[in-house]
């Protein structure tokens, strides 16, 4: 319903927000987070849908920056286009993650197929890293397309010792294939920074992604590249 300001002031039936895919650091495990109406409101409820992961990813538009993650909370998001100066670090609560824009495919994507993946977990932003290398190396080949990734394998990294020691899992993510960017796919940007956020060179002093501590090594062996349109139109 309309109203004197031109717009609809009615509540949303679960809010306008992009749903989210998840990866647990903790775990190795992928979920997509469904919004589930109860008597007390909207819950969120993780769908494990690790061992059928398949996304095209908008690897394009990949977004670097700060991220703080409160509990019970919104994230806050501080972000810039891949490439651009990394913006000044807002709090001491925010951490250097990633934003990326994906769809599912139907076997794993439930209603809603477009969602965002962000983290700033390391084991994550290593592995991304470099399913994004391989990306950069190929997407010559196939212009107008976005890979499709799967879950290959993780890999348990070990840091700290004694009470401090943790294990977190390192995602191998393969290139499946290619599709042209799907109609629904669209990019739509979170917070960018404002005057007081930037500092010219970015928070880095290198205007460049965060670095997650990965190398540039040969990409895991996959499956010779195929075009997926079907699975994601």
């Amino acid at each position: 319903m309309s109203n004197v300001f031109g717009f609809s002031t009615e509540p949303s039936a679960g809010g306008d927000f992009t749903p989210i895919v998840k990866y647990d650091a903790r775990a190795g495990r992928i979920f997509r987070i469904e919004r589930v109406q109860n008597a007390d409101g909207f819950v969120s409820e993780p769908v494990d849908i690790t061992a059928i992961f398949k996304a095209v990813m908008d690897f394009e538009n990949i977004e670097v920056g700060w991220i703080d993650f409160p509990q019970n909370s919104a994230p806050s998001f501080v972000m810039v286009p891949m490439g651009q100066a990394l913006p000044a670090r807002p709090s001491d609560k925010h951490k250097n993650g990633v934003r990326i824009l994906l769809k599912l495919a139907a076997p794993c994507g439930g209603e809603k197929r477009v969602r965002e993946i962000a983290s700033v977990a390391k084991a994550f932003l290593g592995g991304i890293e470099q399913a994004y290398v391989e990306y950069q190396k190929d997407k010559a080949q196939y212009p107008g397309q976005l890979p499709v990734l799967s879950l290959a394998t993780t890999t348990p990294v070990t840091s700290g010792s004694g009470a401090m020691k943790s294990t977190n899992y390192r995602p191998t993510f393969r290139i499946d294939g290619w599709a042209k960017r799907p109609d629904d796919l669209i990019h739509i940007p979170v917070a960018r920074p404002t005057a007081a956020h930037t500092n010219g060179s970015g928070a880095n002093g290198s205007g460049t992604a965060p670095n997650t501590g990965g190398q540039t090594v040969p990409p895991p062996n996959r499956m010779q590249a195929q075009n997926l349109d079907d699975d994601f139109g």
